[in-house]
């Protein structure tokens, strides 16, 4: 019975410490081809666009040129995700308000309603500074355009 308990003991620490202990690097194995590239990697670029802001001003690709921004897709009278996106691109715009290098761009895929006066008011009712985060519309097919160009997906 002694010798029992002490295998059980001895079995026990040992799959205690096989379970504890690692075992090798935790470096995840390269699965498939491996593809070493040598040099600049070019990255999806985003077509030259112009739209206007909620304070009625020309945006362009170069208003963001060395810049880095996040981009999403929304309209003011959306009652499903769009809530919970501008809540997200919110804390975004809390954590990087007071640095130059980013920005916001919330491209609105309702322009016949979501007019610059809107976009105005929207963006006032956020209390977002208007320099930091543009809420952008224009030609309906352009939004859309662009929309496919982010690799986004807009259904009417």
């Amino acid at each position: 019975m002694n010798f029992y308990r002490i295998s059980l003991f001895f079995l026990l620490l040992l799959g205690f410490a096989a379970c504890h202990f690692p075992s090798g690097s935790n470096v995840l194995p390269i699965l498939g081809e491996r593809d070493i590239v040598d040099g600049d990697t070019v990255y999806h670029q985003i077509p030259d666009f112009a739209f206007v802001d909620q304070d009625s001003q020309l945006i362009t690709n170069n208003t963001f040129a060395g810049k880095a921004y996040v981009v999403d897709f929304f309209f003011i009278s959306c009652p499903t995700i769009c809530p919970t996106v501008t809540r997200q691109m919110m804390r975004i715009y809390e954590r990087y308000k007071d640095d130059d290098r980013i920005f916001l761009v919330a491209h609105t895929i309702d322009p016949k309603r979501d007019t610059v006066g809107r976009l105005h008011q929207y963006a006032s009712n956020l209390g977002v500074s208007t320099d930091k985060w543009h809420f952008l519309t224009g030609d309906k097919d352009a939004i859309y355009e662009i929309a496919d160009d982010y690799f986004s997906i807009a259904i009417e």
